[in-house]
């Protein structure tokens, strides 16, 4: 892999299965100018460890590499801690089988190789930086269900905040049932933390967060962006230091789920 941990925590990941090293380069290159951390990987089996290991916002695969890649893209989009990350295959615009092949695989996009240059710098920005989305409810106040899930979120009630907030889950049919259910997870995932369990907080740290990127900054009243950042920085600190490290985490930096400031009254 051909980047260095300090990238890794400086911006979110894009990982490229690319084994040409005349080629890399320039998914690099775009990647960079738009704000994002390459991974470069050249074999299948690489391309699932870095999207295990760096949980990207979107992977790249050119279907030129050897080995079997479609039963890599079949990974990833089977396992529930991997199945959000987008992959856009690319390859020869003659070789239509392959292509289908890749889309029957899981990949979400398989383009021509000159299509995927073409659209490259979009699909980066827009996935390194998506527009923020606002589903029906984000701008009411929470359930009372939601409400109790809050508390007991704050409390360090990790176990107690899966039960209340999943009762609000289950009772929310607009859209913003989703906040709900991002925040319980983060919230399994600092239950995972304290029982010394890597490898269940990880996976729940990437079940929650896609369900949080992208939302308003303040949603229900909450002040979501400072609660997600801080969320994200944990998962990457896990990250780095791994299963056996865990116990050097200070569980004291659990964020709590704060109400959203009060404007400033207008002084004209």
């Amino acid at each position: 892999m051909h980047e260095s941990s300090a990238d890794r925590a400086v911006a979110p990941a894009i990982v490229c299965l690319e084994p040409d090293l005349f080629f890399a380069p320039r998914l690099q290159d775009v990647i960079r100018r738009q704000g994002g951390t390459p991974v470069v990987v050249e074999t299948p089996e690489s391309f699932v460890a870095a999207i295990d290991a760096h949980d990207p916002v979107l992977a790249l695969l050119d279907l030129a590499t050897e080995g079997d890649w479609a039963d890599a893209i079949l990974r990833c989009k089977l396992r529930p801690h991997t199945s959000h990350v987008p992959i856009f295959a690319f390859g020869s615009h003659v070789d239509a089988q392959t292509l289908r092949a890749a889309r029957q695989a899981g990949a979400d996009h398989a383009w021509a190789r000159s299509r995927m240059m073409e659209e490259l710098p979009l699909v980066v920005e827009r996935h390194l930086h998506p527009p923020t989305r606002y589903p029906a409810g984000w701008d009411r106040p929470p359930s009372a269900l939601a409400r109790r899930g809050v508390e007991e979120f704050n409390r360090g009630d990790y176990f107690e905040q899966h039960e209340s907030f999943e009762q609000a889950w289950q009772s929310e049919s607009r859209p913003i049932r989703e906040f709900y259910q991002g925040i319980l997870q983060i919230g399994v995932a600092f239950l995972q933390i304290e029982r010394n369990n890597w490898s269940g907080a990880v996976k729940m740290f990437r079940r929650g967060l896609p369900r949080l990127r992208g939302l308003p900054p303040v949603c229900q009243g909450l002040a979501l962006e400072p609660f997600r950042a801080a969320a994200e920085e944990i998962h990457r600190e896990l990250v780095a230091l791994g299963a056996e490290r865990l116990h050097e985490f200070d569980r004291a930096r659990f964020p709590k789920l704060q109400p959203a400031p009060e404007p400033l009254p207008d002084s004209h």
